[in-house]
């Protein structure tokens, strides 16, 4: 789960939650709309990356050491190891080379993390590494076209989707804003990568509060995205989290009963585009 602590007033500290699942489809979304078309059991392992989060997130752990929801960057190893198995069953689904990128992805982030050397990673590292060869190999001999660059360019399309994705939900400035982004994000330095490929800003933000018409509130932006590497301009992007007051919980049924839908949507330009917030976007205020 993403846990993002946000202000939308003086007096409102709020946690926004949204689903790893979600997320990972809106990582799909950006897949699917490159202007270079990626193959369809590329954007489907992209797209369902994170599913093994699904029965965790029905009634997620709290974390004691703040009152709230584990977010995915506090996992403790031995919850994380069969969410990442779940979610590669999921991938490997569409074909090997999903699930090869998806078992992949995970495998890097443990083998980048400070579990690496325990007894549970290693054991764990050791098995996807085997599964993984041979997932690569079964794709390769598949079509004599495949081969294991192809791999490995989807092995990084999955991790800028990701990163992307996670950037969105995660750190988007609550105003316009096109420095120090890196420097105040929750991912730190996990973000390096994509901000060595684009140079992304905010250039327009905005609220819609409830009404007696519309109950559900909701927060929009406008993000320049430089080269913009996607067929749609602008390409629009939407999900539904939670917001719940900062306070310690005891469990998820009352952080559930404290909460109230929030509606996030985001529009991706050209750089060179307006930053007002048009159609069906929030005005701000």
């Amino acid at each position: 789960m993403i846990r993002r602590e946000i202000q939308l007033s003086e007096n409102e500290r709020l946690w926004l939650l949204v689903s790893q699942v979600d997320h990972a489809r809106i990582s799909g979304t950006l897949t699917q709309n490159l202007k270079e078309q990626c193959p369809q059991e590329v954007v489907e392992a992209i797209t369902h990356h994170d599913d093994g989060w699904a029965e965790w997130e029905a009634s997620p752990r709290i974390n004691s050491e703040i009152g709230g929801p584990f977010s995915f960057l506090e996992m403790p190893l031995v919850e994380s190891l069969p969410i990442w198995d779940n979610s590669i069953v999921a991938a490997r689904k569409f074909g090997p080379l999903a699930g090869f990128i998806v078992a992949g992805h995970f495998y890097g982030l443990l083998g980048e993390s400070d579990h690496a050397q325990e007894p549970a990673a290693t054991a764990w590292l050791t098995a996807k590494r085997k599964v993984r060869t041979a997932w690569l190999d079964e794709w390769i001999r598949s079509n004599p076209a495949n081969s294991l660059e192809l791999a490995q360019q989807a092995q990084r399309q999955l991790a800028i989707a990701d990163l992307f994705s996670l950037w969105l939900c995660c750190d988007t400035p609550l105003s316009a804003m096109s420095g120090g982004m890196l420097e105040n994000s929750a991912m730190g330095l996990r973000l390096e990568k994509l901000w060595e490929r684009y140079r992304i800003s905010v250039i327009g933000a905005g609220r819609r509060h409830a009404t007696p018409e519309n109950t559900t509130e909701a927060l929009a932006w406008v993000v320049a995205v430089d080269p913009f590497p996607f067929g749609t301009a602008p390409l629009s992007l939407s999900t539904t989290g939670k917001v719940v007051p900062v306070a310690e919980y005891d469990d998820w049924q009352d952080v559930e009963a404290a909460s109230r839908p929030m509606e996030l949507r985001w529009r991706l330009v050209p750089p060179d585009a307006s930053g007002k917030l048009i159609d069906e976007a929030p005005t701000a205020g």
